[in-house]
C-alpha cells in the first residue's frame, strides 16, 4: 500500500475512533442521568436494568471495536496494515476500505466463518443429542425455544469472536 493511502486509513480510522470515543461519552452521561433519580416503581427498575444491559451490550462492542482500531493503528506504524494474518497475502482496497480495521483478507475470513458454522451446527447436533437422551425424553415447548434462543446467542458470541 502506498504513503498516501495509508494515511487515507489513518485518518478514517482516527476519525471513527473519535466518534465512537464520543458516543460511549453521551452513553455513560445519559445512562448516568437516566439512574440518577430514585427508582420506586418494579417497572421502572426492570426497565432499567434492561436498558443498563443493553447499554453495557453496547459498550462492549463499542470497546471491541475501539481495540481493533487501535491494533490497525499500530500496524500502520509498524508497516503490517494491509497484509492478511492468516496467508500473508495483500487484503484487497476495497475490503480495507469497507472494514478499515480488517485482520483477514475475504478468503481467509470466509475460511474462518465456515469453520464457525461447522463447529456451531456439531455443537447444536450434540446437545439436540444429550436433549434426546434425557430421563423423560421430552422438553417443554419453552424450554426447547430457550435453548435455542440462547444457541444462537452462543453461535452470535463464536462469529465475533
Amino acid at each position: 500500500m502506498q504513503k498516501k493511502e495509508l494515511k487515507q486509513m489513518e485518518s478514517l480510522l482516527l476519525v471513527r475512533k473519535n466518534i465512537l470515543l464520543r458516543e460511549v461519552e453521551e452513553r455513560v452521561k445519559k445512562y448516568k442521568d437516566a439512574n440518577s433519580g430514585k427508582l420506586t416503581d418494579i417497572a421502572e427498575i426492570a426497565s432499567s436494568v434492561s436498558n443498563g444491559d443493553l447499554e453495557m451490550l453496547v459498550a462492549e462492542e463499542d470497546a471491541r471495536e475501539l481495540k481493533q482500531i487501535e491494533d490497525a493503528l499500530a500496524r500502520i506504524r509498524a508497516g503490517h496494515y494491509g497484509n492478511c494474518e492468516q496467508c500473508g497475502r495483500a487484503i484487497k482496497k476495497a475490503r480495507l476500505k469497507a472494514i478499515p480495521f480488517t485482520t483477514l483478507c475475504v478468503s481467509c475470513k470466509e475460511e474462518e466463518e465456515k469453520e464457525c458454522n461447522d463447529k456451531s451446527a456439531q455443537a447444536k447436533y450434540e446437545w439436540e443429542s444429550t436433549i434426546g437422551n434425557s430421563e423423560n425424553g421430552e422438553m417443554e415447548e419453552l424450554d426447547k425455544k430457550y435453548m435455542g434462543r440462547k444457541m444462537a446467542e452462543f453461535e452470535l458470541d463464536d462469529r465475533k469472536n
